[in-house]
């Protein structure tokens, strides 16, 4: 399992960064409520849903190489909210509970902004969203770090 324990440390350090990127896109947009830039509000939206696709494709990894994959419909909440939970004898928490309402949300913006065709985007909503992805940026880079430190125990060891 070395070899699987290593590549998705890569994996993972790869959506790491993505999510840095996408965050650090978001806080340098000039982006507030009374935002009527298509494009600012554009680059907002696609930001949003990457970061909280690139976050979730870690998730997901840790989840399909330690057999805790949820499944079903509501795969991607189930995914979040396991994550935040120790499974004794399997993995610790991922995901700290301090970045959990923030990425709830964020999650639900993902899901909306990939069914959403007719819709039009609310720049005070993206905004706020953003807020949420910068204030979740701290907890979920020590998350990232936690979790490489983590498997590279794991790693070493076999």
């Amino acid at each position: 399992m070395n070899g699987a324990i290593q590549v998705l440390r890569v994996e993972i350090a790869s959506d790491r960064d993505a999510f840095l990127v996408r965050v650090e896109e978001l806080a340098s947009l000039p982006l507030d409520p009374s935002t009527s830039d298509p494009g600012i509000i554009a680059r907002a939206a696609v930001a949003l849903h990457h970061a909280y696709g690139a976050f979730e494709a870690a998730l997901a990894r840790v989840a399909r190489v330690f057999g805790t994959e949820p499944s079903g419909t509501n795969w991607h909440r189930s995914l979040l909210e396991t994550m935040a939970l120790e499974i004794p004898g399997v993995r610790p928490a991922i995901v700290v509970l301090e970045a959990l309402e923030d990425l709830r949300e964020l999650l639900l913006f993902r899901h909306f902004f990939r069914h959403a065709y007719q819709t039009r985007l609310d720049p005070s909503k993206l905004a706020a969203l953003r807020d949420r992805a910068l204030r979740a940026r701290p907890h979920v880079a020590a998350t990232f770090a936690r979790l490489d430190t983590w498997l590279e125990a794991i790693a070493a060891r076999g």
